[in-house]
């Protein structure tokens, strides 16, 4: 009854309230920003030449943009400027005797002109955006290379007409088309193909570091009803596993709406897994926040080290990149264990490990604390 109660409260709590709001509008502007139709970024495209590879470049870019918007301009300086500007993340600028490059490059390995690439600061989007560039030029080379090969080991270079259409169309044949490559975990179900957006791809280890920083925020919480002599009337015998519940009721429904966003972000996997993990990460969470409340023992430190918490877990747990480097500081955060034990069954034993061992710690800081006081 006095958990009910305690619920009840934390529902006319204004900054509660607001936390909550937190996940149902970062979901629904990130579905919005997602299925936009300006994707990862906005590229610039120049393309002055009538010749049939720079007809193809442009046909290939048109029909396969990928996660990608493209734009294409008829003026070198304007689509430069919007770079300038802004207005588009970066310009790719054809040469204009397009043909030429692609054959220097398929008989020589070298051309005096090249495919420039326009930006205004360097960054991961660029990366990929050169990426999607080499792909989109690089087969054009390879289809060169294999003809001009072909010619001269068979034909003896010299060729006729006929035999080179025979050796285009052969070429041609062979082609590759995007059924070769099908990305998936490793416990994907069988036809679920479901194509997740870039921007929806961090969205669980967001939701993590949300669910996170209410764990502190409990801790908040409690700090302020023990000053206020709430648990002066609220004795146990067992005042851990009260505590504990205490923070559960806190961190429910949070739970809840983090389980919500997932199926609402596309990114919700399995019912019993994803139930599972969240229940562990829960555990290691509160236990995390009370271990940090009994050695801080204030509110305004824990506002103090909740930014670098926050900031830490997102750089050393695999929210945006996975680093390789550092396994042993990771595996300090329990929000790490989190994105990896969804896919991984270790990964849920390391996290029920990392929040035993902290239970242990709260339990020993806890006694320390009742005796001394």
């Amino acid at each position: 009854m006095r958990y009910l109660l305690l619920l009840k409260r934390l529902l006319k709590k204004k900054s509660y309230i607001a936390m909550l709001l937190v996940v149902p509008l970062m979901v629904f502007m990130l579905n919005v920003m997602s299925s936009a139709d300006a994707g990862l970024m906005t590229i610039g495209v120049y393309i002055p030449g009538e010749d049939q590879f720079s007809q193809t470049l442009r046909e290939d870019i048109e029909s396969n943009p990928g996660a990608l918007q493209f734009l294409f301009y008829d003026d070198k300086d304007e689509a430069i400027a919007d770079v300038e500007r802004q207005q588009i993340a970066e310009a790719w600028i054809i040469p204009e005797d397009f043909e030429k490059t692609v054959s220097d490059m398929a008989s020589k390995g070298r051309t005096k002109e090249k495919v420039e690439i326009v930006i205004r600061e360097s960054g991961l989007t660029h990366m990929l955006g050169r990426e999607v560039l080499c792909s989109r030029v690089y087969p054009l080379v390879a289809r060169e290379i294999g003809i001009k090969y072909t010619a001269e080991a068979v034909y003896n270079n010299k060729p006729t007409d006929a035999e080179l259409s025979h050796i285009i169309d052969t070429y041609d044949t062979y082609g590759i088309n995007g059924n070769l490559f099908e990305m998936g975990y490793v416990d994907q179900p069988d036809g679920d193909d479901t194509e997740v957006s870039y921007l929806m791809m961090p969205l669980r280890g967001i939701l993590a570091l949300w669910l996170l920083l209410c764990g502190v925020a409990a801790s908040m919480y409690y700090i302020e009803d023990d000053k206020n002599s709430l648990f002066i009337w609220w004795k146990t015998k067992f005042p851990l596993v009260r505590d504990f519940l205490y923070y559960l009721v806190i961190i429910l429904i949070p739970s809840i709406m983090v389980l919500i966003g997932l199926a609402y972000g596309g990114v919700f996997t399995n019912p019993l897994r994803e139930i599972l993990a969240l229940m562990v990460y829960d555990f290691a969470v509160i236990c995390l926040a009370s271990v940090l409340r009994l050695l801080i023992r204030g509110i305004k430190g824990l506002g103090i080290i909740t930014p670098i918490l926050i900031m830490s877990s997102a750089i050393l747990s695999p929210v945006f990149i996975d680093l390789k480097e550092g396994r042993f500081l990771q595996k300090l955060f329990p929000t790490f264990h989190y994105l990896y034990c969804i896919h991984d069954e270790y990964f849920v034993k390391s996290l029920l490990i990392y929040g035993t061992i902290l239970l242990i710690i709260w339990y020993v800081l806890n006694t320390l604390t009742r005796r001394f006081k």
